[in-house]
């Protein structure tokens, strides 16, 4: 079933190309901030509010990525950008880059030229040989196997704040791997801790608890291979953005993605990826400048 998706749409020029922004688990539109008044003079943005989240419909379903996956598809659909001889470009950070991936396993990612993924593994969850062939190296720090989805369960239905806080620490990086010397004022540590606690606040805890359990238990790595690079009909080209400082990944986990789209790209180089130490899984958030020019170099390149 369809539901109010809210999307703010900055439109400075009705000639410039589409960049659709998705935000990650408990975020909202306003997660992009900083970074869109960089990238509007040069693309129309649409920042997307997820379903569950922001000022989108708070449905008592819906929790699947899937779902956020067709409901980009129908929000899309019903802009008309499906059928754009222009492509759209897009920008996406951690569940973001779950809904990209099963977006093309469900409708193929032919509608859009570029695409940013920010700071996800292709699987959160340990393997279920034991970790053998994926585990900490690649996975998620901590939200990687069923007890400590059980734990989120409980957690968010006893004292969900404590959960919002706990994600704020790992994924500024001055919070999880701070530096000697660190620039970051009080000021600002309490001012982006308000900021994101609130934005989390708008979300049904619940509702949370159970896309993380949908989220963290998909393993996206054969979809990766075969949909971007494993499909020749495919030119999405993709910036992969891992951290060297994030609190919720190994940079390994989320580079692994670049291999994996490149593995069957006879030699087109679908992917590329970059590890930067400015900022962690929020790097956008942290040096919106640095992400800007990274990501506008990359979103302004022609597609073959």
């Amino acid at each position: 079933m369809a539901a109010n998706v809210i999307y703010a749409f900055h439109l400075p020029n009705s000639f410039l190309t589409y960049l659709t922004q998705i935000h990650g688990f408990t975020g909202s539109s306003n997660y992009w901030k900083h970074v869109t008044p960089l990238l509007s003079q040069t693309y129309r943005i649409l920042a997307l509010d997820l379903r569950g989240h922001g000022d989108s419909a708070k449905t008592p379903h819906g929790f699947h990525v899937s779902r956020l996956a067709m409901d980009l598809h129908n929000f899309l659909d019903h802009l008309g950008l499906e059928k754009e001889k222009v492509k759209v470009r897009c920008i996406a950070g951690s569940l973001g880059c779950a809904i990209l991936w099963c977006y093309a396993e469900l409708f193929t990612a032919d509608v859009f030229s570029h695409m940013v993924w920010v700071d996800q593994s292709p699987m959160q969850n340990y393997s279920l040989d034991g970790a053998q062939s994926w585990g900490p190296e690649e996975a998620n720090r901590g939200m990687n196997n069923e007890a400590a989805v059980q734990q989120l369960f409980h957690d968010l239905s006893t004292n969900p704040d404590t959960v919002y806080l706990g994600t704020i620490a790992a994924c500024l990086s001055y919070r999880s791997h701070p530096l000697p010397n660190s620039p970051v004022t009080p000021q600002k540590h309490s001012a982006d801790e308000a900021f994101f606690l609130t934005e989390a606040q708008r979300g049904d805890p619940m509702w949370y608890a159970q896309l993380m359990k949908d989220h963290t238990a998909l393993d996206w790595r054969r979809t990766i291979v075969e949909c971007f690079g494993g499909r020749k009909e495919n030119r999405t080209r993709v910036l992969v953005v891992a951290s060297s400082r994030s609190g919720c990944f190994p940079a390994k986990g989320p580079m692994s993605a670049v291999e994996m789209v490149n593995e069957r790209a006879e030699g087109k180089g679908g992917a590329e990826g970059v590890v930067v130490d400015w900022g962690g899984h929020w790097c956008f958030w942290e040096d919106p400048e640095r992400f800007g020019e990274l990501v506008g170099e990359f979103l302004g390149r022609t597609v073959d």
